[in-house]
């Protein structure tokens, strides 16, 4: 199997979008921002990582059991043929605005939702008020580093994805800021949003003050990469095209609806663990929102009933498909179907806060077992 190694350098603007094609190893990308030239290099594919589990140690000085490897990514490969692919590191700087308009909104007014000044970028420390409000709030040089993207395709059935690393080992994870939020119009901002430091590298000081913010003892397992003071999880996922059925029967309140399906559909698996430093709503320099959020699947390794591991959150046999459907009203419409939402994983936040999250947290939330499974969408216009 062969696979490209491409590195991708990317700055992007309202005026202005730059991108080039460079080969790179993972130091050079730490050091190196705004290469004129290009290149792509061809080379034997590597077999995507596996854990050695039964002789890794965990973080925190416990051992680790012998899990089975797909409770970790929480996939299984082996029914893809995988024979080429791409491989892609990327270091990011983005603005942009979004704006959507629905035109026959409720009671015939249009609709407006407008998001604007969206930036996307890496900064070295804690995101500023001043920051939170500038048309630039990154320098040149603050570049989000997503490392070893990496997509194998199978021809006949689909692709299989695995993204190793957001951000450095350092804590620098992908920054997000948006400055004014609009709802209906333009005359005033409901607020900004700031998502802060998202990253898979699992710090040990995070872990700790989960485990003693809940009471948890939870650990990483060796990620085999030799990183000091946490470790990488992988963001993996299955993505299948195949043939659809003729009809799909589903229970409305009023009637029993058939929705004949089109010929083929997608399905979609997905495993990850994620922190987050912050997630807030800010407005006028004013924070409401979460410090330290982790989304994560606790394992049990022991059988003891207590969950000692982190492990990932999954999503499971997603299946995506556009219909003809009939809406409440029994008016035929096309709908985007999304069935079986099967979604598993824990959350923990480590302080819902107003203002600071120190001095005005309101507490900690840990919510255990979250599952969405059998939960089904219909979407479509009125």
């Amino acid at each position: 199997m062969k696979r490209i190694f491409i590195a991708f350098v990317c700055a992007v603007c309202p005026s202005l979008g730059l991108a080039q094609l460079i080969s790179l190893d993972d130091e050079q990308l730490q050091q190196s921002h705004g290469f004129v030239g290009h290149g792509v290099v061809f080379s034997q594919a590597r077999s995507l990582p596996s854990f050695e589990l039964s002789s890794s140690h965990a973080r925190n000085g416990k051992p680790s059991s012998s899990v089975p490897a797909d409770l970790l990514t929480g996939l299984d490969k082996g029914g893809l043929s995988l024979t080429q692919g791409l491989e892609i590191d990327l270091e990011i700087q983005a603005s942009l605005d979004m704006a959507w308009l629905d035109s026959d909104g409720f009671s015939g007014n249009a609709g407006f939702l407008k998001l604007s000044g969206i930036h996307l970028g890496g900064h070295k420390g804690a995101i500023t008020s001043d920051m939170l409000k500038s048309e630039r709030p990154f320098r040149d040089d603050e570049l989000a580093l997503i490392n070893n993207l990496i997509i194998d395709f199978d021809s006949q059935k689909g692709m299989f994805i695995t993204l190793e690393e957001i951000g450095d080992r350092y804590g620098n994870g992908l920054d997000i800021i948006v400055n004014d939020i609009f709802l209906g119009n333009e005359q005033r901002s409901a607020g900004g949003l700031l998502i802060e430091n998202v990253s898979n590298f699992i710090q040990d000081s995070h872990l700790a003050r989960f485990n003693e913010t809940f009471g948890m003892s939870l650990a990483t397992l060796d990620d085999g990469k030799n990183t000091a003071n946490g470790n990488w999880f992988e963001l993996n996922a299955i993505v299948l095209t195949e043939e659809g059925s003729d009809d799909l029967g589903v229970g409305l309140p009023t009637s029993d609806i058939g929705i004949p399906g089109l010929k083929t559909n997608t399905t979609i698996d997905a495993s990850f663990v994620l922190h987050v430093d912050k997630l807030a709503w800010v407005d006028d320099g004013k924070e409401f929102g979460i410090a330290g959020l982790m989304i994560y699947d606790g394992l049990d390794t022991n059988g003891d009933g207590v969950d000692d591991t982190v492990g990932p959150a999954k999503l499971t046999q997603m299946k995506i498909e556009t219909v003809d459907h009939r809406n409440i009203a029994g008016e035929p419409v096309k709908a985007l179907h999304i069935a079986n939402l099967d979604f598993k994983a824990d959350i923990a936040m480590q302080s819902i806060y107003v203002g600071d999250p120190l001095t005005g947290s309101l507490g900690s939330l840990h919510i255990k077992g979250l599952d969405t499974s059998g939960t089904a969408l219909w979407i479509y216009g009125h």
